[in-house]
C-alpha cells in the first residue's frame, strides 16, 4: 500500500512539472507573437538593437532598455518619425554608472522599448534577446 502512495505521489509530481514547462513555453510564445504586433518593433543582433516605428506617427523619448542579470543598460532617443529604423549600437547602451554594455561580459535577457506619441500617449515593446 505504501509503495502505491509513493507512486501516486510522484506521478503527480511529474505531471505538476510537465504542466508547467507547458506553461511556461506558452508565456514566451505568447511573447513573441505580442512582438510581432507590438508597434515597436525590435530586432537584436551582435553588434546593434534596431528599433523601428510602426505606430503610424512620431514617437518622442523612445527608450530602449537592455535587460541582463546585474544591471539594465539603457539608450535615449528624443525622436523618432512613423515607419523610420534606427540602429543603436550595443556599446552605446550604458548601465546608471555610465559602463557601456560588454557583451563578453555580459549576457543579456530581453529588450524593451517604452515612448509616447504627440499625444502622450504611451507605447511599449519587449522582444527576448536572440
Amino acid at each position: 500500500m505504501r509503495a502505491m502512495l509513493v507512486c501516486a505521489i510522484g506521478v503527480m509530481a511529474l505531471a505538476a512539472a510537465t504542466m508547467s514547462q507547458a506553461a511556461c513555453a506558452s508565456d514566451k510564445e505568447t511573447l513573441q507573437a505580442q512582438a510581432a504586433d507590438a508597434p515597436i518593433g525590435i530586432e537584436t543582433g551582435q553588434l546593434f538593437v534596431t528599433v523601428e516605428n510602426r505606430s503610424g506617427g512620431p514617437l518622442v523619448d523612445l527608450t530602449v532598455t537592455v535587460q541582463t542579470p546585474s544591471a539594465p543598460y539603457t539608450y535615449m532617443i528624443s525622436r523618432i518619425e512613423a515607419g523610420q529604423k534606427r540602429d543603436v549600437a550595443v556599446n552605446s547602451l550604458s548601465s546608471r554608472d555610465g559602463t557601456g554594455l560588454n557583451l563578453r561580459l555580459i549576457k543579456p535577457r530581453s529588450v524593451k522599448a517604452t515612448a509616447k506619441d504627440l499625444t502622450n500617449k504611451p507605447y511599449e515593446a519587449q522582444v527576448t534577446w536572440k
